[in-house]
């Protein structure tokens, strides 16, 4: 498998720098952080990532990251997988994920080795990133959780 570059965004820096630097380390792929969705933003508008793992957190920052993503407007693939944490989903929330193909949703707490897993899994999905191959949702996708993690949006 190629290596796949991965934006970790999270607000919490001992979780994100441990899981890019173990993923590093078994060559999971290249992982890029962020703290914030704003920052995130900036580092999608100039360049391309084959993955996101995000923290869903308060606000709306984080939804209109990932409407941005599908809307093909950032240097990634409209397509590119991507999964959240969060600190609770309900059916409601769980649907529009589905709506917008997030692959997984991890619920809090969860361990790093959870993390881990969903980044390998998103890496074997992942379509390779190539500036400006912002194309649309691909119909066929469908979110997985992963063990462990929160409640697959319904069918």
């Amino acid at each position: 498998m190629p290596h796949r570059q991965f934006l970790v965004v999270d607000g919490h820096s001992l979780f994100r720098r441990t899981v890019a630097m173990v993923a590093r380390e078994l060559q999971l792929a290249d992982v890029h952080e962020c703290s914030s969705h704003e920052a995130a933003q900036r580092l999608l508008e100039h360049r391309p990532m084959d993955g996101l793992l995000l923290d869903i957190g308060e606000g709306l920052e984080a939804l209109a990251l990932v409407q941005s993503v599908r809307a093909g407007a950032l240097r990634c693939s409209a397509r590119m997988p991507i999964a959240l944490t969060a600190e609770a989903c309900d059916l409601a929330t769980a649907q529009l994920y589905k709506e917008l193909e997030i692959r997984r949703i991890m619920l809090k707490p969860f361990k790093v080795k959870t993390a881990l897993e969903v980044i390998r899994d998103l890496a074997q999905a992942a379509p390779p990133s190539a500036p400006g191959s912002a194309t649309g949702p691909s119909p066929s996708a469908s979110p997985v959780a992963a063990k462990g993690t929160g409640p697959n949006p319904p069918p």
